[in-house]
């Protein structure tokens, strides 16, 4: 069934892009257990700092090994974006 924001399913059982937004840092040595994603920070002196996670993810099963791990992290995730590959 079409998402109806989207207009367009959103396969579960293949690869997406997503962006991972989380409060705080994380450092660049979790790459690989989260998924391989590419790990940023955003942020001035003043604020929170912010980590944005981004990379391919294989299926819904890796992404919520990914989330798993944030949660074990004891990371507030803000928000969790996806985009088709194409």
């Amino acid at each position: 069934m079409p998402h109806p924001r989207f207009g367009k399913d959103i396969s579960f059982d293949g690869p997406a892009i997503y962006r991972i937004i989380v409060k705080g840092r994380i450092d660049q040595l979790w790459s690989e257990d989260l998924g391989g994603m590419d790990i940023r920070f955003e942020g001035q002196e003043d604020e929170p700092a912010i980590t944005i996670l981004s990379g391919q993810v294989r299926d819904q099963a890796e992404l919520m090994g990914i989330m798993n791990s944030l949660y074990e992290l004891h990371m507030s995730v803000l928000s969790v974006e996806h985009r088709a590959v194409d």
